[in-house]
């Protein structure tokens, strides 16, 4: 009962996040697969389709925080006129470092909000992994790779799939944080955003990372939770299995008292 009303509450979350999300929140101690099977059974799975794998280049695999970054812009149609989300993505724990609602797509103003981004994280040199349009050909995006002395990786002409987690970011924002919504003006706008922003960092477990947050790898300690997370789901069970054996005790009767 408590994990049929919590997936009701929770319409568009997969059996992972779902299962996760309620031993974290001391809702319901189970695992994955008997998650799926409850919601299967009461027809409350929700499904979806992976995209195909890319063919582009290998983007390095991140081991811990700022060691890369993914930077991208996303076009926002705000109340007749378009506006650029750009967002900086570390790529080891998800967690957006940076993001503004840009006003064009000018170098300079792009290479202003990767500086502020970098100013947030004073001595880390992460690599960026960008794709090729103009702003980060021109000097102003030259002067400040430069300025910090960070390595660019360019991924491939056409091949977007290579920066394809901060691609993938950039969707959530359009199917949860946007949706149907029409926004009225540039600071209905950013409002917004800030609170997905806010959300996506601090709340929304994230199948990439475990079912954590991705401020759990970027700041916090996740083995530790996952480890918790396995003492609750091991302690649950052994009390089930006590509870389970009182009940067999008393059907089959105890000191010749049938029950």
């Amino acid at each position: 009962e408590a994990t049929v009303g919590y997936a009701k509450a929770q319409p568009r979350e997969g059996y992972r996040r779902l299962a996760w999300m309620m031993v974290d929140e001391d809702i319901a101690y189970l695992t994955p697969s008997t998650v799926y099977r409850i919601l299967d059974q009461y027809d409350l799975l929700y499904r979806w389709k992976r995209p195909e794998p890319g063919q582009g280049r290998r983007v390095p695999e991140a081991t811990y925080p700022n060691e890369v970054w993914h930077v991208d812009l996303m076009y926002l149609w705000v109340r007749g006129r378009w506006y650029f989300l750009v967002s900086v993505l570390d790529s080891y724990s998800r967690f957006i470092v940076h993001w503004e609602l840009a006003l064009s797509m000018r170098a300079q103003e792009i290479a202003e909000i990767i500086a502020t981004a970098l100013e947030k994280v004073p001595g880390k040199k992460p690599r960026i992994v960008r794709d090729n349009g103009s702003q980060f050909l021109a000097k102003e995006w030259r002067e400040v790779i430069r300025h910090f002395e960070l390595e660019e990786i360019p991924i491939r002409v056409r091949h977007p799939e290579s920066n394809g987690r901060i691609e993938r970011y950039h969707r959530s924002v359009r199917e949860e944080a946007l949706g149907d919504r029409e926004l009225e003006d540039l600071y209905q706008a950013r409002d917004l955003l800030r609170r997905w922003v806010s959300y996506y960092n601090h709340e929304r477990l994230h199948s990439a990372l475990n079912y954590l947050r991705p401020v759990d790898y970027y700041e916090g300690d996740p083995e530790a939770l996952l480890a918790e997370r396995k003492r609750k789901l091991t302690e649950a069970a052994t009390r089930r299995k006590e509870l389970n054996r009182q009940v067999d005790l008393m059907e089959t009767g105890v000191g010749g008292v049938s029950f």
